[in-house]
């Protein structure tokens, strides 16, 4: 019986040990500089990001704190002289601020201000900070427009919130959060669901379906390490609360955020009184790469559904 108590006790320790560790890959944020975004563009796609960037008002290096723990989260604004609106833009995991510039000429060509930051633990904002699938990353997201409107003196109908991928769901997830305030509108380009299903989905691509067995433990040291309740970070659930028009992007080709994952957003968005536009664009672009691929009409799409806003 005692042998038996000990094996039982290894165990034990031994699953609170794997799951520990699989908890630390889910809440890791790799560690990718703005020089690395910059050239990935270049030797991936040809697309210089530096010459883009000229064609936009001068830059301002900016910060603001995060109302969840203090970290500070460091971004890039671009302000052009008599600013009609503003344009908040959250990037998507492993990578940074720069890799929203390829959508920066879309509302510059509105005359918006531009605010591009780095999420907790990504580029140059704090790095001891864990990712949290979007949720403190909303809380964020809600500091960064407070701090825009203090900065401009642009009013909050006049503010657009637009995400790719992780940052795709940080804006549902904020736009559904009572009580928060709202964007004029949401552009959400290839966002997942929810957390443990974007989780899940890579993991089993990795690991194989003898993750299963973890995921009870890697999601309990997760919710722990990161103070979220995992069940909390779901798109998926904040979408019916979200009163203002959204507009949802996706490649049917995805094979990183699975198109089953848009299919769900979709049909939550849908149950509401108010505008939603989603689109499963069959271009052959890989994940949140739509613009890449097709730029002139991928702008089309954006500009045609924020209408009279941009004029």
């Amino acid at each position: 019986m005692r042998k038996l108590l000990y094996l039982l006790g290894i165990l034990i320790l031994l699953y609170l040990g794997i799951t520990w560790y699989f908890s630390g890959l889910i809440l890791h944020t790799p560690d990718r500089d703005i020089a690395t975004v910059y050239q990935m563009n270049m030797d991936r796609w040809q697309l210089d990001l530096d010459s883009l960037q000229r064609t936009l008002p001068p830059r301002e290096e900016v910060s603001f704190k995060s109302p969840v723990d203090g970290i500070t989260l460091n971004g890039w604004l671009f302000q052009p002289d008599s600013a009609r609106c503003g344009v908040i833009m959250a990037h998507g995991y492993s990578v940074n601020r720069a890799n929203m510039l390829k959508y920066a000429p879309i509302f510059d060509s509105c005359r918006c201000t531009l605010l591009l930051y780095d999420h907790r633990g990504h580029g140059t904002s704090s790095p001891e900070s864990f990712g949290s699938g979007g949720y403190h990353e909303a809380t964020d997201l809600l500091a960064a427009n407070e701090w825009l409107v203090q900065k401009t003196g642009l009013p909050q109908s006049r503010i657009g919130w637009f995400g790719e991928s992780w940052g795709g769901a940080t804006v549902l997830l904020a736009a559904g959060r009572p009580g928060a305030a709202q964007p004029a509108w949401v552009v959400s380009e290839s966002a997942f669901a929810d957390w443990e299903s974007a989780v899940m989905e890579r993991g089993i691509k990795d690991y194989g379906n003898a993750l299963r067995a973890l995921t009870p433990g890697a999601f309990t040291w997760t919710e722990i390490r990161a103070g979220v309740n995992f069940d909390e970070v779901s798109p998926l659930l904040a979408a019916p609360k979200i009163k203002v028009p959204v507009l949802l992007l996706h490649s049917a080709a995805d094979t990183l955020t699975y198109p089953a994952q848009h299919r769900l957003l979709t049909g939550a968005l849908k149950k509401r009184p108010f505008k939603t536009d989603a689109r499963l664009l069959d271009w052959g672009a890989w994940h949140a790469h739509n613009i890449i691929w097709r730029r002139r009409e991928y702008t089309d799409l954006v500009l045609n559904f924020i209408g009279d806003w941009c004029e």
